[in-house]
């Protein structure tokens, strides 16, 4: 017998949950949503309990945590699950983790953890391994069975992002790792507790596992503590509302919100091909090669995807040509796919209340095994491999705004572009405290691209997330008592530009105060020097890539005892240094991630997020448009003149006699600096002949025509000879 509905075992129900969608096309084979018609109140009324008891769990249980990013960032999330693993209901917070909660189910399943260690009422599970369902491990999940008498009906489930994962760098949001053995603390499917407690030796994993022992003991108290408190919740739901109806009301639900889906994407969206390109860079080369010989190489990643908008209103991504798994920290599996480029799905057609995992019955993937999507090797390092995965979540943003455009859906376009930064800290205090913490501040909060129809937000939006904070100050430097925040300004220009340009993005500075004995900082960038996604929407201007720099052995001390003030950005910081107000020993900049840099006493550490593209040409932007931009300081009067072609003066009031000449003017260079379709193609042929391509390029190439799509288009593109090889 197993513990599931009728006698069924785990396994069993998982497989035939498979197997009747895939014979007849409907979630759980229901043609029929029979509770929903007799009765539409009750059954919205029963889904709102649910909806309910998840934020409620959220909102109480994130009090347990001291980690910034879940109180304040809300990289939380408190999910109901049925038996088989669909998530039904879900809080507020980084609802892309819905998606991997099948995988997980699943995979405990295949394990036959029903037999050993056994699923008892009150036990508490524990993962954070992406092999086994989570997009990579600093997204821990702990989630406990919900029995009815002797039967399994369901999950409740905990997830949070906590501070350091224990690995190479500090934080999580790693950047150097070759394998799985350098990622840091990384557990698969385990019993980590039992009568709704988690056991005590399971705190000692924390503490001798990772850095910030203090924030992850108390992040895994407040995931059990919501685990139950939810958990409580939705017995008093099955004895309102009766088991049978809560079990078919559960699927019901899912079946609903496909069919809810479905037909937004059939009214909206223009069935057809949409092709997005993405590329990043991973370097390696002689950093790690005398411990890791296979990494000492950089790479070009090359990360293609075709969405196809079906007709019948399903999605199909093909990312063939996708770079293969290597030994670096870029690789994900595919439920981390799955997760992750939901988070573009949210904005697009799923955004209700009641989120749930319909995507899977939707959304299809062709990712190539042995790809860096689909690594077939069990020890490949995935600390990372969210951020690669998650800028391909904008496939969805970029190419469904194409389809609603095409449709004139113009309110309904959003793309946008992956960036951000945030950064882990490792240091030993003058006492020989040893601490660590991180921010993702520029992660979870940044300017929003530019619409069809109007600019974007300024530095205060958010996309992947739900419910973003950039969050408080005070509670990082609280948190983190080296990191003293001196500055966080809105940065003129600093966007990409268009008929409608995207928000201005924020920087954010920090003085290094007292960091004792020592202190290393280790930043991630989320456009990795490597340029915007495509090139803007409708000739619109691309975005921004981050800036990071670290400014060593500075005077900022000596200026602010006389007086002086201190750099609130990195432009601000420059324009001291070339007025000779700020000395500066040594500078190191960066547009991608950071190694680890060591860092003293009055150091200034800057980061800004890259922007996000424009939509159409600049030089149609509307002069009122730009008189307001100058006015309030987002468009400087020169950046108005050489991009807008619009001539200003002291106040900001346009002169649009002598712009529209300078337009003309600024139109007729680009007619005399254009080259011909077919010249260009005739140059970048001979490019391609004579392979004059850098050497990493040259091995993306290799790698990429392994794939017979790739290797045809690109014969076909340059009209090669058979015999052409590389």
């Amino acid at each position: 017998m197993g513990i599931c509905y009728q006698g069924k075992t785990l396994a069993e129900v998982v497989d035939q949950r498979d197997t009747s969608f895939k014979e007849s096309g409907y979630a759980y084979g229901l043609k029929e949503l029979s509770l929903l018609d007799e009765d539409p109140a009750k059954f919205m009324r029963f889904q709102m309990r649910l909806v309910a008891s998840c934020i409620n769990a959220r909102e109480t249980a994130k009090l347990i945590s001291a980690n910034p990013m879940s109180i304040i960032q809300g990289e939380l999330l408190f999910m109901l699950a049925n038996a088989e693993g669909d998530v039904i209901s879900t809080s507020y917070g980084l609802a892309g983790h819905i998606q991997c909660m099948p995988y997980i189910i699943k995979s405990i399943a295949e394990l036959n953890f029903e037999d050993d260690p056994g699923i008892n009422p009150g036990d508490i599970f524990s993962v954070n391994d992406a092999l086994y369902g989570p997009a990579h491990n600093a997204d821990c999940y702990t989630f406990l069975p919900i029995y009815h008498e002797n039967e399994l009906v369901g999950w409740t489930v905990g997830l949070n992002h906590i501070v350091d994962v224990g690995g190479i760098q500090p934080g999580g949001l790693g950047t150097i790792s070759p394998s799985v053995f350098t990622d840091g603390f990384t557990y698969p499917p385990t019993k980590t507790g039992h009568n709704f407690k988690q056991e005590k030796w399971w705190d000692l994993h924390w503490k001798r596992r990772t850095r910030t022992e203090m924030f992850n003991v108390l992040d895994d108290k407040m995931r059990a503590a919501g685990i139950v408190s939810l958990h409580h919740m939705i017995q008093e739901v099955i004895e309102e509302f009766g088991v049978d109806y809560y079990r078919q009301a559960m699927k019901e639900i899912i079946e609903r919100e496909r069919r809810l889906m479905i037909n937004r994407l059939k009214t909206m969206a223009v069935p057809g091909h949409y092709n997005w390109l993405q590329f990043k860079s991973v370097d390696y080369k002689d950093n790690l090669g005398r411990l890791w010989p296979a990494s000492n190489r950089n790479w070009i990643l090359h990360k293609p995807a075709e969405l196809t908008v079906r007709t019948d209103g399903t999605l199909f991504t093909d990312m063939e040509g996708l770079t293969s798994e290597g030994e670096f920290h870029c690789n994900a599996y595919p439920s981390a796919v799955r997760m992750l480029t939901s988070l573009g799905i949210w904005p697009m057609f799923a955004y209700t209340e009641t989120l749930n995992t319909a995507l899977q019955y939707m959304t299809d993937w062709n990712l190539p095994p042995g790809s860096m999507f689909n690594p077939q090797n069990p020890w490949a390092a995935t600390v990372m491999g969210l951020a690669e995965v998650g800028a391909v979540a904008y496939h969805y943003l970029r190419c469904l705004s194409y389809a609603y455009f095409s449709r004139g859906f113009l309110e309904e376009t959003y793309p946008q572009d992956g960036a951000g930064c945030g950064y882990g800290v490792q240091g030993m205090l003058g006492d020989g405290f040893q601490w660590a913490g991180g921010d993702m501040a520029l992660i979870t909060c940044w300017g929003q691209g530019g619409k069809a129809f109007a600019d974007g937000f300024e530095a205060a939006w958010c996309g992947p997330n739900p419910e973003p904070d950039q969050g408080e100050v005070e509670l990082s430097e609280f948190l983190q008592p080296t990191q003293l925040n001196i500055g966080r300004n809105m940065i003129t220009d600093f966007c990409g530009h268009g008929k409608y340009r995207s928000g201005l993005e924020i920087g954010m500075m920090q003085m290094i105060n007292q960091p004792g004995q020592a202190l290393i900082i280790a930043t991630f960038s989320g456009t990795s020097g490597m340029g915007g996604a495509a090139l803007g929407m409708c000739g619109g201007y691309p975005r921004s890539n981050d800036v990071i720099i670290y400014a060593h052995d500075t005077n900022i001390r000596e200026v602010i005892d006389q007086g002086g003030h201190y750099p609130r950005d990195f432009v601000e910081m420059r324009q001291m240094i070339d007025d000779g107000t700020l000395k500066v020993g040594n500078m190191e900049l960066f547009n991608c991630p950071t190694p680890s840099i060591p860092c003293g006493d009055g150091d200034l550490f800057a980061s800004t997020s890259g922007s996000m593209g424009g939509w159409g040409d600049a030089l149609e932007r509307d002069y009122g448009l730009i008189e307001k931009d100058v006015k309030y300081g987002w468009i400087s009067p020169e950046c108005a003149k050489t991009v807008y072609g619009t001539v200003t003066d002291d106040s900001g009031k346009v002169d649009s006699q002598a712009s529209d000449a300078l337009r003309e003017q600024m139109r007729n260079r680009r007619k005399e600096r254009s080259v011909d379709a077919k010249e260009w193609w005739k140059q970048e042929r001979q490019v391609v002949i004579d392979k004059k391509w850098h050497e990493d390029m040259h091995a993306m190439f290799v790698d990429n025509c392994k794939y017979e799509k790739f290797r045809n288009e690109f014969m076909g593109m340059w009209q090669l000879p058979e015999e052409y090889t590389f």
